[in-house]
């Protein structure tokens, strides 16, 4: 865990010092790495049904570039993350409250379940 940690760290630093221009997550890339401080938020779906989505806020806001133009989004500081993955999908409940580097493949909210600007479907996280 400890190598993963420093590896997303590594990344993120990365990404940071690139600049504004090239700091935009891309929707082509599984491997996207943010930070923040994930929490469980309340939300409802198009029937008005009760959601506890994950949700990971950013110190400062982030971009994603689509390959779709319109699905772009220029600048957020929350991020809807789910693991489509059974191991890392146990670990997202065991951090909440904590703050997180997560590495996966974002992408724009398109439907009602989708509860943030940017999705993540995350394939690693880790707390610190």
């Amino acid at each position: 865990m400890l190598a993963l940690k420093k590896l997303l760290y590594a990344g993120f630093v990365s990404v940071l010092i690139a600049g504004p221009a090239s700091a935009c997550m891309s929707d082509q890339s599984d491997k996207e790495i943010a930070e923040g401080k994930l929490s469980i938020g309340a939300a409802r779906d198009a029937a008005g049904r009760r959601e506890k989505p994950y949700i990971l806020t950013l110190p400062t806001p982030a971009c994603l570039t689509a390959s779709d133009p319109a699905d772009s989004v220029k600048s957020t500081r929350k991020i809807h993350i789910f693991s489509s993955q059974g191991k890392v999908h146990s670990q997202i409940a065991r951090l909440v409250g904590k703050s997180v580097l997560v590495r996966g493949r974002p992408f724009a909210a398109h439907t009602a379940h989708h509860h943030a600007p940017i999705v993540m479907d995350i394939t690693e996280i880790d707390g610190h």
